[in-house]
């Protein structure tokens, strides 16, 4: 089985990540954006195949941030 593992650089894509879900919570903490994107990053971190790990890891922190929006 082929493994692509090159050319995901971990912070590029934490990064990202929190970009676009603190677009998306405006008003939710940027360390909970943080703390939610580095969680659902390194979840991913072990994929053998990494071509989608920012889209995945972006749905889940974004799910982990609605969350503790709604828990206010």
């Amino acid at each position: 089985m082929t493994q692509r593992t090159e050319g995901v650089d971990e912070e590029q894509t934490i990064a990202g990540v929190e970009e676009r879900v603190a677009a998306r919570f405006p008003e939710a903490a940027p360390e909970v954006i943080h703390d939610e994107a580095v969680v659902a990053v390194g979840r991913y971190a072990d994929a053998p195949v990494k071509d989608f790990v920012e889209i995945i890891a972006e749905r889940d922190a974004r799910s982990a941030v609605e969350e503790s929006i709604g828990e206010d």
